[in-house]
């Protein structure tokens, strides 16, 4: 448990800032999410089960890839340090080595490190002359390394048993991509218990932009980790968003493995237990993904949002006005065309020739709501974001009369046993790690989605999964945008 006045004051202050009833909801989904997760450590201790059976038979990692584990040291408390040694030369997997570069003051992790490097010369270990700070401290890690793979671990968290197996057998099996990530979990201080695990979705760049879920653990080509240009001090707290954000630009593909292989240990001092022990590097995460639009031609704004670590994406505006709420009421003026669909009968749409021909509506809006009323801001948002080269559907959050969500907001890659659908979720609730409230690439459609005209050429009837999947055979992205919101009429 953490410090009851402390949590007091971080709660006083968010009242403040976004009221009481805000404050209520983030509570009780907390708890609600606690509640579902009652039966997470055994369903770990049973994964952890199925890895010991997994091991890798003695020889056959030579011909796999290799690992090079890096590892900022500064002032680690020895317990922590030895557990987290530990959990990467206790791997079954053996074809890795421990970079641990030291900024500490003291000499305690020295001597530590010293001790176990006697035993197992797969620990390399650099006293650095002074703390360099964390980006710094991690590339003289890097410098350190020689194995094919780089990951990145905390001084202060573990690898779960396997979790090195599990990677690189996952890797061999991809082909060998540039990068790769795994879910994870916390752990209290004594290991003693895992408590909220987090399960990722495959590899999706607009989310990676509402916040740095991919995180640990983390590994890329050292080469590629090289080519990017290491980590960067401007960035600290963050660096690890900027970095992964520069190799994710550079890499053919990033591959996602669903199981939770990574700890973070959770403590009153670090983030992950007290979100506002670093507001620095909730700055420092909103500047790294600004740099990440300007390298790549996006003329976004990066927003806060009312949880730490999480963004708002917001597009430029096209100069079109619509000040027309009900979709009833659109004409042919407004340049978009309105095309309803019964969700009942396989979600059959029928879309009119004539959208093609010169001076007719360059958007089309599906949407099987009858009623439907465009909340506070809807077409400049919706618009800005169907506006964008890369996405073909733009995706708003819709509630029914009784103002909940009509769909399941789903990523693909999410293996979430826990989960529960988002559908039927109260307006004000933000979902599993916010999801409900971010911009983020979906499986499937809401229940009001735009398109760009010129992308439905050659379709007269489909079904709505039919059209999906062929703009996204086109190389498009299906986008949820929660900030355009759709409301049905009561």
């Amino acid at each position: 448990m953490g410090n009851p006045f402390r949590m007091c004051g971080r709660g006083l202050r968010y009242v403040r800032q976004y009221g009481p009833a805000q404050l209520y909801r983030k509570i009780k989904e907390r708890r609600d999410r606690n509640r579902a997760e009652a039966g997470y450590e055994d369903w770990l201790a049973g994964q952890l089960a199925r890895e010991k059976e997994s091991a890798p038979e003695a020889g056959m990692a030579a011909e796999w890839p290799s690992f090079s584990i890096l590892v900022p040291a500064y002032e680690t408390p020895e317990p922590f340090l030895r557990q987290m040694i530990e959990s990467v030369l206790g791997q079954s997997y053996k074809n890795a080595e421990l970079c641990i570069a030291d900024g500490s003051a003291s000499e305690q992790v020295r001597r530590v490190a010293e001790e176990y490097r006697e035993k197992d010369p797969r620990l390399q270990y650099k006293k650095l002359p002074e703390n360099r700070g964390i980006s710094e401290n991690t590339n003289a890690a890097l410098s350190m390394a020689s194995g094919d793979y780089v990951g990145l671990l905390d001084h202060d968290d573990i690898l779960l048993p396997g979790a090195l197996f599990k990677i690189a057998e996952a890797l061999v099996k991809a082909g060998r991509p540039d990068a790769v990530y795994t879910d994870e979990d916390k752990v209290n201080p004594g290991l003693t218990r895992h408590f909220q695990p987090h399960f990722k979705p495959d590899f999706n760049l607009e989310y990676l932009c509402s916040n740095n879920y991919i995180c640990h653990f983390f590994a890329v080509r050292r080469e590629l980790a090289l080519k990017a240009g290491g980590f960067r001090s401007g960035f600290d707290g963050a660096q690890d968003h900027d970095f992964i954000l520069r190799c994710a630009e550079a890499a053919d593909r990033v591959l996602h493995v669903p199981e939770v292989l990574y700890s973070w240990r959770c403590h009153e001092a670090s983030t992950a237990a007290n979100p506002e022990s670093k507001l620095y590097a909730y700055e420092a995460g909103k500047r790294a993904v600004q740099a990440h639009l300007e390298r790549t031609g996006s003329a976004a704004e990066v927003l806060d949002t009312s949880n730490y670590g999480f963004y708002r994406l917001r597009y430029p505006r096209t100069d079109r006005k619509i000040l027309i709420k009900s979709f009833e009421n659109l004409n042919g003026q407004t340049g978009i065309k309105v095309v309803y669909y019964d969700k009942a009968c396989n979600n059959s749409v029928t879309i009119s020739a004539e959208h093609t021909e010169e001076g007719q509506e360059r958007y089309m809006l599906f949407t099987c709501v009858r009623n439907a009323e465009a909340g506070a801001g809807f077409w400049e948002e919706i618009l800005s974001c169907c506006a964008r080269p890369e996405v073909g559907i733009a995706c708003a959050r819709v509630y029914d009369r009784s103002r909940r969500l009509t769909s399941d907001i789903r990523m693909a890659g999410v293996q979430d046993p826990f989960g529960v659908s988002t559908k039927g979720l109260k307006e004000g609730y933000s979902g599993y790690f916010h999801r409900v409230l971010l911009q983020q690439e979906i499986e499937s459609p809401t229940d009001c989605f735009l398109v760009r005209e010129e992308l439905l050429e050659g379709l007269e009837s489909v079904t709505v999964r039919e059209l999906c999947e062929k703009i996204r055979r086109q190389g498009y992205r299906m986008v949820y945008d929660p900030w355009a919101v759709v409301y049905e009429g009561r």
